[in-house]
């Protein structure tokens, strides 16, 4: 399939999204990917590449080194590239229409746009996983739900309906908290969740169930690696941060912050090959017991397999500074079971 850019956060540089390819128009589960491309598991989910300039040079830097991450997860409207093969939604030109072709997998599309399958579900009114070729897809411009203004409408009300943080529809949507609501206005809502689809999810690897707006005790997550926080997790203006940055220089080792099994573990990228991995460059999945799942990208080295049960602690990777990234750190993210993610709690 033919990709489909989007622009980065005005404090970044734009990115640009790898093409993605697939064998049924069918979603995706668990896979390992190599750089070349080939798929070693089956239904494979590839994601975004960023056009963001790795940092090539300085691999014997010190131990203390902070780089500040403003990163290519963070998306606000734009396009670039003449190939890709969408248009704007007369909605909004905030939304996307993609029209599916041969090969396509509802997981690789949500990838290449940077959003959560469950999003382009709600969105398109779609069940399970099926996709047919030629089937023109809403796709919103974050994970979470689209909201047209009723009367009566507020930003805390329309936060309560979808499980969602008020701060965050003011911040994406540019809203300031004494505006005044206009009946038809479109309001996105950052990881906001249609709650009488998802009130139970199963979770796609263990068969887990958990509610849709999980709750995790204190302390079922450990800190990845003990760099700082160089970028926070949450809505910036247009755009949103689904995970956080951690410092850390190369070989910096990465642990399991909570026990589980890999679901997906991509291999096999160096820097400056943009498209290996996507935005991710080499990246782990990981299950847990709870039915979430971390995520850990821009990895120089990956030490787990799928289907691996790894405990918490466990060194599973290393530090590096693969596909999207202005420099060593490590991207880290908690996604819930219906594909919105969480605040990390350290």
């Amino acid at each position: 399939m033919t990709s489909v850019p989007l622009s980065a956060n005005a404090n970044i540089v734009g990115d640009l999204f790898a093409s993605i390819s697939g064998k049924t128009a069918s979603a995706g589960e668990t896979e390992v990917i190599e750089s070349d491309g080939t798929e070693c598991n089956s239904q494979t989910m590839p994601l975004l590449e960023s056009s963001v300039n790795p940092d090539l040079k300085n691999t014997n830097e010190p131990e203390d080194i902070v780089i500040v991450q403003d990163d290519s997860f963070i998306y606000n409207e734009g396009l670039f590239g003449v190939e890709a093969k969408y248009e704007k939604s007369p909605l909004s030109d905030q939304i996307y229409v993609y029209t599916v072709e041969e090969g396509d997998t509802l997981s690789e599309i949500a990838d290449t746009f940077g959003v959560s399958p469950n999003t382009i579900r709600w969105e398109n009114n779609l069940s399970g996983n099926n996709i047919s070729v030629g089937k023109k897809l809403n796709i919103l411009p974050v994970t979470g739900v689209k909201h047209i203004v009723k009367s009566g409408d507020t930003i805390s009300k329309i936060a309560a309906k979808y499980e969602a943080e008020s701060e965050d529809i003011y911040i994406f949507n540019d809203i300031s908290k004494d505006s005044v609501l206009k009946q038809g206005d479109i309001i996105f809502v950052p990881n906001g969740v249609m709650v009488a689809s998802v009130s139970k999810v199963t979770s796609s690897g263990s068969g887990t169930t958990v509610s849709s707006n999980t709750k995790v005790q204190s302390g079922f997550y450990k800190r990845p690696v003990s760099g700082r926080i160089t970028s926070s997790y949450g809505s910036r203006k247009g755009g949103f941060h689904y995970g956080i940055d951690l410092a850390g220089a190369r070989g910096t080792p990465v642990y399991a912050a909570a026990s589980g099994v890999v679901i997906k573990a991509v291999t096999g990228c160096v820097e400056g090959k943009k498209s290996c991995g996507g935005r991710y460059g080499n990246y782990i999945v990981i299950e847990h017991e709870n039915g979430t799942s971390t995520l850990y990208a821009h990895l120089s080295k990956v030490n787990v397999s799928v289907g691996q049960t790894v405990s918490q602690s466990k060194k599973i990777g290393a530090v590096g500074s693969t596909g999207g990234s202005t420099g060593p750190h490590l991207h880290f993210e908690i996604r819930k079971a219906n594909g919105s993610t969480m605040k990390p709690p350290f």
